[in-house]
């Protein structure tokens, strides 16, 4: 009994000792992947806003005009003007339908080059070429992240590029060709890189699980380099098979490493064929999980052994107890003959006593019993009796059913057994209802952020839906967001629109206004006018906005952390949604208290027109 007390308390400390080890490492790969994610995205909107941009420009429009030949100067020159206004751009150029590079701008460091015609190529053999002619605008393509090349030959040092571009000349009035941007991802790398911590390390894996980011350099970009050995389906097979089938992986225990990770497309649109995966893992090493198995499994030894000495004390103490008793009473025995009649009494008496306690001890074990099973009765009495009394309300429903259809069933025989089963079968529906809520607000989400069309919706389920999908951002910078909206205030327009709208806003105050600020609140509030117009409120109490930008955010490609890889977009666009979409108007005030105030103001009804 002793041994099995020592074994069972050293396996409980292992166990719970592990187990909390093991969910403090999970806790630092879902923040790192949650980080990683954030950067990535924001990274990608602001390539997918770029594009669009250019896209959009009146002067490209001009230039590419489909009414007469391209106008190269005004694309050179424009495509100049935003390559110096944008970091981690290393290209800008459009190609015709047979891949020729017609206007290129190279961006070296701050200098800005248009390359003449002598030093123009044909990309019409390389795969995002091919692939982006297939995408329909206005869907941006996204390559997958390889190494630049320029005239069959890698650049070096190294340039880690992801290239977005969309069609022109389908019907945009514009030639037909490609409008691409090579986009410079080193500085991105790097801060994903920064992410890793001493025992967990981030690992980024292309579609075809080639290492783009890898503890080990000489890993990274081996498909670019040749290298077929460095791949995640080579290296750990089990893990390449297991992403394959699905997208998120929590503290997995695979070949001896505890992994997470998670699967992001580079190109989240409407059109399927322009997202490319990535995989985002996040690993601690077998030697790692080794030292945890190891610092779980000491202290469950040490109790052990300590269970095992004191223990082992005690039972010599009380065996070397019950040793010189029984010596004191054989001597009593040898001196005192005299009371061997006394003492066969006392035995019996004692004998009988004993057997008296063990009943005494039997009979409170079954009180005890009997008390747990009235405990768990009087638990389960109203489910189950409730389940064995509508069983039998129905079968007794069914029989006579039965035999009202062979001895004539009336109709309100029928109506009387539809009713009782719909009464029976409400107790299972209440708890189906539970589930399909939550499901049904991310598919709200997902829909509306991919439909173009005016609908009906309700503000504070938008506002719920949004707040869901930015939780894991929202706990991990401490930021608390309070909705002040009516349950029943109801809009006709672009739901999307109005949920990007909010998620900018936040996100802008999440990274800008409580970026050296712990915790924070952002506050969301609406109500109508008179004249049937929203009045949206999105306030915080952050740090604020700069002066010398406080008069022109709304303008492009103004922000005051340029340097963390921030575009300066986030504001423009959220403006022209408001203004062109929404058919309103947005202000930022300054409120007395400290931080930053957003008023939006747009009609409630959203027609076509």
């Amino acid at each position: 009994m002793l041994l099995l007390i020592a074994f069972v308390s050293a396996f409980t400390v292992n166990y719970l000792l592990r187990q909390s080890y093991i969910h403090d490492i999970n806790e630092k790969h879902d923040h790192i992947i949650a980080s990683a994610s954030v950067h990535l995205s924001r990274e990608l909107g602001d390539v997918r806003n770029i594009v669009s941009l250019l896209y959009h420009d009146r002067d490209i429009h001009q230039g590419l005009s489909a009414e007469g030949p391209i106008n190269t100067a005004i694309l050179a020159q424009r495509f100049s003007g935003f390559a110096q206004s944008l970091d981690n751009v290393l290209q800008i150029r459009w190609l015709d339908i047979q891949g020729n590079e017609r206007v290129r701008i190279d961006v070296d460091k701050d200098s800005v080059r248009q390359l003449p015609d002598s030093e123009l190529q044909n990309k019409a053999s390389r795969y995002y070429f091919r692939d982006a002619m297939q995408v329909e605008p206005p869907s941006v393509y996204f390559s997958g992240l390889d190494l630049n090349v320029e005239n069959g030959a890698i650049v070096q040092p190294y340039q880690p590029t992801l290239r977005a571009g969309i069609r022109t000349g389908v019907d945009d009035g514009k030639q037909p060709g490609l409008l691409l941007i090579n986009y410079d991802f080193r500085r991105l790398l790097e801060s994903l890189r920064n992410l890793s911590e001493k025992q967990s390390a981030l690992l980024i894996a292309d579609a075809g699980g080639y290492w783009v980011l890898h503890p080990q350099a000489e890993q990274e970009w081996g498909h670019d380099l040749g290298q077929n050995k460095y791949n995640l389906s080579v290296q750990n097979q089990a893990l390449w098979k297991r992403l394959r089938k699905i997208s998120v992986i929590s503290g997995e225990v695979l070949a001896g490493q505890l992994i997470s990770a998670m699967k992001i497309n580079l190109g989240q649109s409407t059109s399927q064929e322009s997202a490319t995966p990535v995989y985002l893992i996040v690993q601690t090493t077998a030697e790692f999980m080794s030292a945890v198995n190891w610092r779980s499994i000491w202290p469950g030894l040490l109790l052990a052994a300590v269970i095992i000495l004191v223990g082992g004390r005690l039972l010599h103490h009380d065996l070397l107890q019950q040793y010189q008793r029984y010596l004191l009473n054989r001597q009593l025995q040898q001196e005192k003959e005299a009371l061997e009649v006394t003492n066969a009494k006392l035995d019996i008496s004692l004998y009988e006593q004993s057997i008296l306690q063990d009943e005494l001890v039997e009979t409170r074990k079954l009180s005890a019993l009997g008390m747990m099973v009235a405990g768990v009765a009087h638990e389960l009495n109203t489910p189950v009796g409730g389940a064995l009394m509508l069983t039998s309300t129905l079968e007794t429903h069914l029989t006579q059913l039965t035999k009202a259809v062979d001895t004539g069933l009336s109709r309100q025989a029928l109506a009387d057994y539809i009713l009782h089963s719909q009464e029976g079968l409400k107790l299972l529906d209440e708890n189906l209802k539970r589930a399909k809520i939550r499901v049904e607000s991310f598919k709200r989400l997902a829909i509306d952020r991919a439909s173009d069309d005016i609908v009906e919706f309700r503000l504070r389920q938008v506002c719920d839906d949004l707040l869901r999908s930015l939780q894991v951002m929202l706990t991990h910078s401490g930021v608390k967001v309070v909705t002040h909206i009516a349950e029943d205030l109801r809009l006709v327009g672009y739901p999307g629109i109005v949920s990007q709208i909010l998620q900018n806003l936040i996100v802008n105050a999440v990274v800008h206004g409580f970026a050296d600020m712990t915790g924070g609140q952002i506050e969301l509030c609406a109500e109508t006018n008179e004249q049937d117009q929203v009045i949206l409120r999105v306030s915080d109490n952050g740090s604020g906005v700069r002066s010398d930008i406080a008069g022109r955010m709304f303008d492009p490609f103004v922000t005051s952390a340029r340097g963390q890889g921030s575009s300066g977009l986030g504001l423009h666009l959220v403006h022209q949604w408001v203004t062109r979409l929404l058919h309103g108007s947005i202000r930022a005030e300054e409120p007395a208290e400290g931080g930053l105030s957003f008023l939006i103001v747009f009609p409630r009804h959203i027609s076509a027109d």
